[in-house]
């Protein structure tokens, strides 16, 4: 698989069983279809992912530049709203995953989890990404 951004492979990492694609020149990180929610209930916060997800689909759609690293569809961008906050992500309209810029998976753990949620997928990622600013 590509990097949207600049079409380099995407290295693969595993911490616990959660596989992701990470860019190796930093861009991003790619979930595939349920690895956020993978994500969220091996960091035991599970509650707060049924919001996001059902956020994210309510979502307006715009047509972005990106390809499916999957796929190589066209994704779509949607613009993820809570509490004044705005995180705009890329999302296949296949269903096969969202792609987060550098940046956007901690804007959105910040928006979307509340005190000890957010400081466990912190930490979860922390170990994991190791100097990304998750």
């Amino acid at each position: 698989m590509q990097c949207p951004v600049c079409r380099l492979d995407l290295a693969i990492v595993e911490l616990q069983g959660v596989e992701l694609d990470v860019c190796v020149d930093g861009h991003g990180l790619w979930f595939d279809r349920d690895e956020l929610a993978q994500l969220f209930e091996r960091a035991r916060v599970a509650e707060e992912l049924a919001d996001l997800e059902q956020a994210l689909e309510g979502l307006e759609r715009a047509r972005s530049a990106r390809r499916c690293p999957r796929c190589a569809g066209r994704m779509d961008q949607v613009a993820w709203r809570r509490d004044g906050a705005v995180v705009t992500l890329d999302r296949c309209p296949h269903a096969h995953g969202l792609w987060f810029d550098r940046g956007e998976l901690e804007q959105l753990l910040r928006a979307a989890c509340r005190g000890h949620a957010l400081a466990r997928v912190q930490g979860f990622l922390r170990d994991y990404c190791q100097g990304w600013n998750a």
